[in-house]
């Protein structure tokens, strides 16, 4: 079965991600679907808006570090920095509805979406300093940009889980609820109602007030992570992880 499950009802599209025994991580294989399904839906005259959300009752557990060992890492950069260029790029509605565990990437990919309907029962993170790595994705001016810089600073500094309702409470989600999964579906079907036309036009007006910022903060965070991978603080970091985890 594929790792990304497309399937287009009445113009919108879902898109599930499909690695439940990874708890839907992302590999090389993965980030390149995902991109290729958000870059044909956006051209694709039959598809309004785009929900993404993950199989078996959680998100994305973000980087499948497994993925990434021996030649897997070499493989890994160009897909994941083409669909994070796809989530951005992306010029109809985006929408995620969210369950379970959104960590690291699965995380970090949540802020470039237009709406997130969120369970009560998810648990997002941004690992970072728990990893000894930097921010990624442009999170850094994203959180900044949505907390200001002392709650933006608290998330990033102690990597804590952040529940359904504290990220809803934070103002970067539209809705909490059991039904999450229903009312995105009913919100695409009410967006259907506009002009798709209008919204695209939207859509590129408010994305170009933050372009350069955007770039520029991927930029930074792309140099930052080079120089913490495989220093002796991502090392002991990474062991101290693990350790935690066992």
């Amino acid at each position: 079965m594929s790792k990304l499950l497309i399937e287009t009802i009445d113009k919108v599209q879902l898109l599930t991600l499909n690695r439940p025994e990874t708890k839907n991580a992302f590999d090389a294989d993965l980030w390149g679907l995902l991109r290729d399904a958000l870059n044909s839906a956006s051209e694709n005259p039959e598809v309004h808006s785009v929900i993404v959300t993950g199989a078996s009752n959680t998100f994305s557990s973000g980087v499948d570090l497994a993925s990434m060992v021996g030649d897997g890492g070499a493989n890994y950069e160009e897909p994941f920095e083409t669909c994070v260029d796809a989530l951005i790029n992306y010029k109809k509605p985006l929408i995620a509805a969210v369950d379970g565990t959104a960590i690291g990437g699965g995380a970090t990919i949540l802020l470039h979406f237009d709406a997130i309907f969120i369970s009560p029962n998810a648990k997002v993170k941004y690992p970072f300093s728990d990893l000894g790595l930097a921010p990624e994705v442009g999170s850094s001016l994203l959180l900044f940009q949505s907390l200001g810089y002392q709650k933006a600073a608290q998330v990033l500094f102690g990597a804590e889980w952040i529940s359904g309702k504290e990220y809803f409470d934070f103002g970067m989600a539209k809705y909490l609820g059991e039904d999450y999964y229903d009312k995105a579906i009913d919100y695409a079907h009410q967006l259907n109602e506009q002009s798709l036309a209008s919204i695209i036009e939207t859509k590129a007006i408010l994305k170009s007030f933050n372009a350069d910022a955007l770039s520029a903060a991927r930029d930074l965070e792309t140099k930052a992570m080079k120089r913490l991978y495989g220093s002796e603080d991502n090392i002991k970091a990474i062991e101290k992880f693990f350790s935690r985890k066992g």
